[in-house]
């Protein structure tokens, strides 16, 4: 039967080549749509990780206060991590971004000792805030307002609407590479009626073609693979992992790439087995 399948691709290297091609199409639309959902899934969690609150400490607060206001804070639902940031450590950060103009405040720093919040939920931002604003010995938050809560929602809505595009871009590859292979073996029908008249069982009849599905599958898929891979090696190389800004950065090549790769190829076996047990099934006439 594996001779068979060798035998068959080489009588109709045509139509072999031209289902190939066609897989290969299929999966390689299906493959950017996966880099785009990744790397918009990866640039959004980046910069959700940016969104804190800042939380600003009274004066009147003493030192020993503090890690009881931490401890508050830490209870609420969707707060990840509270660290503490002295007025010093603040203005020494802020010397650091902007230059020495701030260094005149070293001797009379008007500025309030922090608690930065880190949050499990981002879209959580503005009630977490209002929660905190409301405690005793927090003298003002701060957070980015609606514009910052706004940001998140949309973020989500993209993220999410990405990964159905993707979906609904494999469905369709999938579409495609079955379709693709049952006008192949449509052309071999009277092949199938005759091995089945001479006493073929249908799995004789069948397992050569799932072989030569498993083979449009596997070589349909490897193109896009190769092209994909090579290309976004060569752009995350020469953009070096950074889109217009520090903050937007794209996803890595590894182990991102490795595993959409997988899932590329394994689509393309899978589809072809199938798309290829159930086209030559069709022209099966009885069950032994």
């Amino acid at each position: 039967m594996f001779r068979m399948a060798n035998q068959d691709i080489r009588r109709h290297f045509s139509l072999t080549f031209s289902s190939i091609l066609s897989i290969a199409v299929a999966l390689f639309i299906a493959m950017i749509m996966g880099i785009f959902a990744l790397n918009l899934d990866y640039v959004t969690q980046g910069l959700e990780e940016e969104f804190i609150i800042q939380v600003s400490i009274s004066p009147s607060v003493e030192q020993e206060e503090i890690p009881s206001l931490m401890e508050k804070i830490e209870k609420l639902k969707d707060v990840e991590s509270v660290s503490y940031s002295s007025k010093e450590d603040e203005l020494d950060a802020l010397i650091e971004e902007n230059g020495d103009v701030f260094s005149q405040y070293k001797e009379s720093n008007p500025l309030y000792d922090v608690l930065v919040v880190n949050l499990k939920d981002k879209s959580n931002l503005d009630s977490i805030s209002k929660k905190i604003e409301n405690m005793d010995g927090v003298a003002k938050v701060n957070y980015g307002g609606t514009m910052i809560t706004t940001l998140v929602s949309l973020m989500a809505v993209v993220r999410k609407w990405g990964y159905v595009f993707l979906g609904i871009m494999i469905i369709l590859a999938i579409y495609l590479i079955r379709n693709t292979i049952k006008l192949t073996i449509q052309t071999r029908k009277d092949e199938i009626m005759i091995m089945r008249n001479v006493g073929a069982m249908n799995w004789y009849v069948t397992f050569p073609f799932m072989l030569e599905g498993m083979i449009f599958g596997f070589f349909g898929s490897l193109i896009p693979i190769l092209i994909c891979d090579i290309g976004y090696y060569v752009l995350y190389s020469k953009l070096d992992g950074v889109l217009v800004s520090s903050m937007l950065k794209i996803m890595p090549f590894m182990p991102n790439m490795l595993y959409l790769s997988l899932g590329i190829l394994l689509v393309g076996l899978i589809v072809g087995v199938i798309g290829s047990y159930l086209a030559s099934h069709k022209y099966l006439k009885w069950t032994r």
